[in-house]
């Protein structure tokens, strides 16, 4: 049987069914994108801009002792991509939300609960310059370094890291949705587009996820690359 949640926030919140699907654990690190670069000779992740200095690939290579840190600096574009090499997808925002927060029927706010703690993610914080160092790490952290912070069916870093983009497009109302009726509820809904902005979730090392924990449902122009942009990978059943 497909699991229930209420996908909330804008639009309002209403009740979907998810069919059976995998998810990675993890978000996709360096390393293994660093094997798709070396793969398909594909554009490196770079950004000609002085703020991106620090973030930019010269080589196909990872730099060094940050392998196993999550990709960032990718674009939705670049997302797809790397899916559809691995033999994967991205998860539909339905999806990722499951794996992240459980059903509806949990009410969970963070994969690990209802209470904030911020030793379970790498997050940032609202003042200042945005950058946390208090959980570790000032910058992404190695995939899976926050093994309190999983979520019920153990996804890790699915709050703070990356940001996480979805298959889908981020709409403002139920009727840009796809996905067929049963008894009242939206079954496997996906937003296709087109449209300006794709929906990401989960916050990243330079978000503060204290105070509004909601705030994690974000949107992205898909063309752009940033140094808090990164994906994890999922597959149909």
């Amino acid at each position: 049987m497909p699991w229930e949640l209420s996908v909330g926030g804008d639009p309002p919140r209403r009740k979907v069914a998810v069919s059976s699907f995998w998810i990675d654990r993890t978000e996709v690190t360096r390393a293994a994108y660093a094997a798709f670069l070396q793969a398909t000779g594909y554009r490196l992740p770079h950004v000609a801009e002085d703020w991106a200095e620090d973030w930019s690939w010269t080589t196909p290579e990872a730099p060094a002792g940050t392998e196993a840190h999550p990709m960032v600096l990718t674009s939705w574009y670049d997302a797809v991509e790397y899916c559809d090499w691995a033999g994967k997808r991205l998860p539909t925002e339905a999806e990722w939300q499951l794996a992240a927060l459980g059903p509806a029927s949990e009410a969970r706010r963070y994969p690990w609960g209802d209470t904030y703690d911020g030793s379970l993610a790498n997050h940032g914080r609202l003042d200042g310059d945005n950058y946390d160092d208090s959980d570790g790490y000032r910058l992404t952290s190695p995939v899976g370094s926050f093994p309190g912070g999983a979520s019920p069916v153990g996804l890790l870093d699915a709050f703070g890291n990356a940001w996480e983009y979805t298959a889908d497009w981020r709409v403002e109302g139920w009727e840009l949705v796809e996905g067929a009726q049963v008894d009242g509820v939206l079954q496997d809904p996906r937003a296709p587009g087109p449209g300006l902005y794709v929906a990401v979730r989960g916050g990243s090392y330079f978000f503060d996820l204290s105070t509004r924990p909601e705030g994690e449902r974000h949107a992205f122009l898909p063309e752009l690359r940033r140094k808090t942009s990164g994906f994890r990978c999922a597959r149909d059943a």
